[in-house]
């Protein structure tokens, strides 16, 4: 097993709110992806693939502005919608890593909160160890 699957095998079962994981190269191809067996895919992959190709060039554009502005290293992208948070972060040059989770309103709050926590320190966690499978 190479090192992006074993990535995705590792964030899947880190996580039963991580819908659907996947590797892409910057230019948007999807290389490997991972699919909990009980979910459904809301969006389809062609759009999730046009979505990747976007994000391979916001990163760019993310990683001039961390130089320029000396902000530090970009490390994440979340876009949160209703039902689902959809995650994108390099992996290294040349591939990304994109996740959708759940963002079902957390039932103990008296009002609807959608701000379901995504563990980006645990997921970048995992990435970093994985990248020191090169």
């Amino acid at each position: 097993m190479g090192r992006y699957e074993k990535l995705l095998n590792m964030l899947m079962d880190f996580d039963n709110s991580i819908r659907f994981a996947a590797i892409s190269s910057t230019s948007g191809e999807i290389l490997w992806h991972s699919k909990r067996d009980d979910t459904k895919i809301m969006v389809p992959l062609s759009e999730t693939k046009k979505t990747l190709q976007r994000e391979g060039s916001d990163w760019v554009d993310r990683c001039k502005l961390e130089e320029k502005n000396n902000l530090g290293r970009a490390m994440y992208h979340i876009a949160s919608f209703e039902k689902i948070k959809r995650i994108t972060m390099p992996i290294d040059a040349f591939h990304l890593l994109f996740i959708s989770v759940d963002n079902t309103p957390l039932k103990k709050s008296k009002r609807k909160s959608y701000g379901r926590l995504v563990e980006m320190g645990k997921i970048l966690s995992i990435v970093d160890f994985v990248n020191t499978f090169e």
